[in-house]
């Protein structure tokens, strides 16, 4: 009886360490599981970061420039229609200012012997003397010259008008002095007359 005693006495230490021994491996098997969801929870959750744009890097905008594309091809065509009607006006306008005034007609006389209304008819034995002394110039081209013009016609036909009378008077007619009078006309040059189009081209002559 002694004996059993002894030996179950001596057996149950081993059982007790038995049992520890499990009770610790469990335990540490459950850390190393703990571990391993850490491990992963944390990979998972730096996989998200990466997927996840940062706020520091620039948002495609490609969605937002594919919306504006069409507005700015649409405005781009209203301009170019725009300029497509804008063209004939300008052509317009520019044949209309190259001719305007583009034929100054200067007309010299003096007072109580001229009449400037038969400018343009025919000269007779009566009125012959009564005719006014004219000239022309041309005054064609986007920047006009006429003053310039105006000026070498009346000296011209102030020449022409003082030759066989009023012989000495040259000087007071380009003045417009001592009854002298000047009267100066400006006529639309048309772009189909052969001076249009020959001072137009003039570097083609």
């Amino acid at each position: 009886m002694a004996d059993d005693r002894e030996h179950s006495s001596d057996d149950e230490p081993e059982d007790g360490v038995a049992d520890r021994s499990s009770e610790d491996g469990e335990a540490d098997a459950a850390l190393e599981a703990d571990a391993a969801l850490e491990d992963d929870a944390a990979l998972e959750d730096d996989a998200g970061d990466a997927s996840e744009p940062s706020s520091s890097e620039p948002e495609d905008d490609s969605g937002t420039s594919k919306t504006e594309d069409p507005k700015a091809a649409k405005k781009s065509r209203r301009w170019t229609s725009k300029l497509w009607w804008a063209l004939p006006i300008l052509m317009v306008v520019e044949f209309y200012t190259y001719g305007h005034n583009g034929r100054l007609e200067i007309c010299v006389g003096k007072e109580g012997d001229t009449d400037f209304s038969l400018v343009g008819q025919e000269r007779t034995d009566e009125n012959r003397w009564k005719f006014p002394r004219c000239e022309t110039r041309l005054n064609l081209g986007l920047r006009s010259e006429r003053e310039v013009k105006v000026e070498e016609g009346t000296k011209v036909a102030c020449r022409g008008a003082t030759i066989f009378r009023h012989q000495g008077e040259g000087k007071a007619c380009v003045a417009g002095e001592k009854g002298w009078v000047h009267r100066v006309e400006g006529h639309f040059v048309p772009p189909w007359e052969p001076a249009y189009y020959q001072h137009l081209f003039w570097f083609l002559q």
